[in-house]
């Protein structure tokens, strides 16, 4: 016969394991699990354990936190005129594709599937924060880690190439997005700067085998980290 305190730690125990989810590693989030540790002996970068124990915080607790930002908003909002500017200066016709995979333990969601591979679409904030020139271009990918992100996209949906490209489109006037104190000729481009100017692309991305097999040992290891930080958490 079962005592209550067996009853009971068997209860928690279903409960932890409920809680207990493989980690999902979401496109854009693959640079801060890829992110090398400044020590050789070390599994993980300081930076991935805390990004690591946010996650599990969030999926015990439901506390996450959420940054909004108005570069981020426009980004959202701004999307479809983004890919129009693009298709105009391409001379396509690309729709902004709806699947999602999961795979690996990776989930993701290429804005544009075309025939050359995928194109990771970019709105930029203003005028200031564009990357007109081409090595520019790069330094933003790499500090923001779209390049990551791209691997993902490639490795979920088996493509061989993909390209960033940053767009260039008017900021809604809104009192959500801009205010008295922004310059507005900043933000108004239609009509005044022409569409090709506008739209910078990336040097292709290729695709990495290699490099995919080290983001897959590299999620297992984070895995491990984040189902023990899950149950530290939970029988606190």
């Amino acid at each position: 016969m079962k005592t209550n305190n067996q009853s009971i730690t068997n209860e928690q125990q279903t409960t932890l394991e409920r809680y207990k989810k493989p980690l999902t590693v979401y496109a854009s989030e693959c640079h801060k699990l890829m992110t090398n540790p400044q020590k050789l002996k070390d599994e993980l970068s300081q930076t991935t354990k805390t990004w690591l124990k946010e996650e599990a915080v969030a999926q015990v607790l439901g506390l996450r936190k959420i940054v909004v930002t108005r570069p981020i908003i426009k980004g959202l909002v701004c999307e479809g005129k983004s890919i129009e500017l693009y298709n105009q200066v391409m001379h396509t016709n690309y729709m902004k594709n709806e699947t999602t995979i999961d795979k690996h333990g990776f989930r993701g969601t290429p804005d544009l599937i075309t025939n050359e591979g995928i194109v990771e679409i970019k709105t930029s904030w203003d005028a200031t924060t564009f990357p007109f020139f081409k090595e520019d271009v790069w330094k933003r990918i790499k500090k923001a880690g779209y390049d990551w992100q791209c691997r993902v996209y490639m490795m979920l949906f088996d493509i061989d190439k993909a390209v960033v490209s940053y767009c260039l489109v008017d900021t809604p006037q809104t009192d959500l997005l801009l205010d008295r104190w922004d310059n507005t000729t900043l933000h108004r481009f239609d009509g005044i700067v022409d569409a090709k100017k506008r739209v910078s692309l990336s040097q292709v991305i290729e695709r990495d085998h290699a490099i995919e097999q080290q983001m897959r040992e590299q999620y297992m290891v984070a895995n491990s980290y984040y189902q023990s930080y899950l149950e530290e958490l939970y029988n606190k």
